[in-house]
């Protein structure tokens, strides 16, 4: 079997270019030394992370929430020179609408709907560089930078509301061909959530084709909780806590004085910096490229923030909203300067009780002495703590009450970018300002203040199982997931996620089935442009296993519109033979314990089949949901979120017949 090594050696004429080019994706040739520690980390309400507020009786039995899209500022640090130039949403149910950075978060209950008022006040130009070459960035005038959608991602919802890439809609009252959901008012649009799921973290977030990434970057992203009786439950017996902390972690680069010097246009120092020259293709100004990975590390839209804990257990609900990197988080002790992390004093562990698809079927503990990510001699990750790829979500419980009055802790990362081969410039070491990607937050352990925590939370970690070990699940403290069962599958489908090169000669990510679409490099190619004949178009009810191969160079984490899916296994596979048909180079691995919940997120490594199942079901709905004109069926997306993969081409529709 080849290596990794040599087979990204062997990609090519264009893997070595491709490879090497990626030293300026990281960053500005400039950049601000930001103080860490010196602001607190916003939590949600209205001094933080704002919470919309519902109309709970104008639809009986529905919340019914007002939301503006529009654009404002905000200070991501105050030793920057001003606030950032951003778009955003805010809750437009009041005169004046509240932005704030993340802001419109909203909390629903399991089955009682929420119908959403969206109004589309974004105003051009945009905040960010636009590329034209970029499919539905190409028409500018019938598609304006300046159209949105929201997405509900992880949401269980009818299909015209799904806010995928072609339901965009503008100011003006232009909009995409799959937009159903309009209310007669140019410019505004109605979204209807079933809320049919069991709790969980979801978030909602831009999906508009040719500009998601670049509208998800200028902060057009905010939270959805959504709680139920079987969470109330476990908080009632102590068995999880009542004390949140959202951590939505992002990473952004800001606009120097030199930068404007050498040329970047849109924005002025503090402004948020996107990249905009690719090496590969000079010739297109301003160009997309194939990942983003800023210097800042911003948690709920303060870069560098701290946190002040009492001695209690906390529960944290983790969102990776970064662009394209990835995070593997671990807890130290800080150094003496409180500055830096301890790597030889971990602090708590993590006890893992849920991730993007609600509660595990049992808690799973993380290593009690954290794990560094570690690579096998292919270069696979074998060894990690808590990895989170973009949009990846978990819900962990962390035992404060033994780390002493006064202590400081540091959340840590040292995932690579990109993962998991890394890359020059893309990873900023700790060290005692910003630019740094590896230290997040700082935890300030104070004072408790009234009785402490009952015991009988620490039967979480006394149920739990190690994540690192083969413990064969026992007695389910949930019992909330069924597995689905292989022999119920209708069909598996062999699906592949490609790598090549567009017409500029810049990398592209593209997903396809395992029959050959052409070559690459002279090997065979499988990739499908996301507008290409559908492929992918289960029948409702349907019950089907994918195998998805990746002979890429990245991990990839595929997300999937509408459906849960659970994984079954990984697999190594021969890349430099694949032919549609595998030769597997090792038996299928189990996946990780803290994957055998319900997962729509899904981290697929290079050089891997990684195998997941899922059933076609469709919301109830008290309205009859019309049939996509474009597409037929129910319309829905499948991709990467590496946003920019997803938008260069790494898209698929995946259409529900009825």
């Amino acid at each position: 079997m080849a290596t990794r090594r040599e087979f990204l050696k062997a990609a090519a004429a264009s893997g070595t270019l491709l490879l090497a080019s990626r030293k300026a994706w990281a960053s500005p040739e400039n950049t601000f030394n930001l103080t860490k520690f010196i602001q607190p980390l916003p939590t949600l309400g209205s001094a933080g992370i704002p919470v919309a507020t519902p109309n709970t009786s104008l639809v009986p039995g529905a919340d019914y929430y007002q939301l503006a899209m529009g654009a404002y500022e905000h200070q991501f640090h105050p030793e920057l020179p001003k606030a950032s130039r951003v778009w955003g949403y805010a809750d437009a149910s009041t005169t004046t609408p509240n932005f704030r950075y993340l802001g419109g978060a909203i909390v629903a209950r399991r089955d009682r709907p929420v119908i959403i008022k969206a109004a589309n006040n974004l105003q051009l130009p945009h905040p960010l560089p636009v590329d034209e070459t970029v499919m539905g960035a190409d028409d500018p005038v019938n598609m304006p930078h300046n159209k949105a959608v929201i997405h509900l991602h992880g949401g269980f919802v009818p299909w015209n509301s799904d806010g995928g890439p072609h339901a965009w809609f503008s100011p003006d009252g232009k909009h995409g061909a799959s937009f159903q959901n309009g209310n007669g008012t140019p410019g505004e649009a109605l979204f209807y959530y079933p809320n049919q799921q069991s709790a969980r973290l979801m978030w909602f977030h831009d999906h508009a084709l040719g500009t998601t990434r670049l509208n998800a970057y200028a902060g057009l992203a905010s939270a959805y909780i959504l709680r139920d009786e079987v969470e109330e439950f476990l908080i009632s017996k102590r068995l999880i806590p009542s004390r949140e902390v959202p951590l939505i972690i992002q990473d952004k680069s800001f606009v120097t004085q030199a930068d404007n010097d050498s040329g970047y246009i849109w924005g002025e120092p503090g402004d948020l910096w996107y990249p905009y020259i690719n090496q590969d293709a000079p010739e297109v100004f301003p160009s997309l490229l194939p990942e983003v990975f800023a210097e800042h590390s911003i948690l709920n839209g303060a870069a560098y923030p701290y946190v002040e804990l009492e001695p209690r257990h906390y529960r944290f609900r983790i969102l990776n909203a970064a662009q394209a990197r990835f995070y593997n988080l671990q807890l130290y002790y800080a150094d003496s300067t409180g500055k830096q992390a301890n790597l030889n004093k971990p602090g708590p562990r993590f006890i893992q009780i849920g991730t993007e698809g609600g509660f595990l079927p049992f808690p799973v503990a993380h290593a009690k002495t954290p794990h560094p990510v570690v690579f096998d001699e292919v270069g696979m990750p074998v060894s990690y703590n808590l990895l989170l790829a973009p949009a990846e979500r978990a819900d962990i419980v962390v035992d404060f009450s033994n780390v002493p009055v006064g202590s400081k802790l540091i959340l840590y990362t040292d995932a690579p970018a990109p993962f998991p081969m890394g890359g020059d410039d893309t990873d900023f070491d700790d060290q005692f300002t910003g630019p740094n990607t590896r230290t997040l937050l700082q935890i300030r352990i104070m004072p408790r203040v009234g009785p402490s925590d009952p015991h009988s939370l620490n039967a979480l970690e006394s149920m739990a199982h190690d994540n690192f070990s083969h413990a064969s699940p026992q007695a389910s403290i949930l019992g909330l997931i069924k597995p689905l069962k292989t022999k119920d599958a209708v069909r598996t489908r062999d699906l592949t996620l490609n790598e090549d090169v567009d017409e500029f000669g810049r990398l592209r990510q593209t997903l396809g089935t395992n029959v050959q679409t052409g070559t690459f490099e002279d090997r065979p190619f499988f990739g499908i442009p996301y507008h290409h004949e559908v492929t992918e178009s289960p029948r409702v009810g349907d019950v089907e296993i994918w195998r998805i191969f990746n002979p890429s160079a990245d991990t990839h984490p595929i997300h999937f519109h509408l459906v849960n899916v659970q994984v079954l296994s990984r697999q190594p596979f021969e890349i430099e033979s694949y032919d549609g048909t595998p030769t597997f180079t090792g038996p299928p691995r189990s996946p990780d314990l803290n994957e055998l919940g319900w997962k729509e997120t899904v981290r697929m490594n290079p050089g891997e089949c990684t195998t997941v199942i899922m059933k076609f079901d469709l919301p109830r709905t008290p309205f009859v949901v019309p049939e996509s004109n474009r597409t037929g069926g129910h319309e829905y997306v499948w991709h990467c979120h590496i946003l920019e993969h997803e938008e260069h081409d790494m898209m698929r529709p995946l259409v529900v017949k009825p």
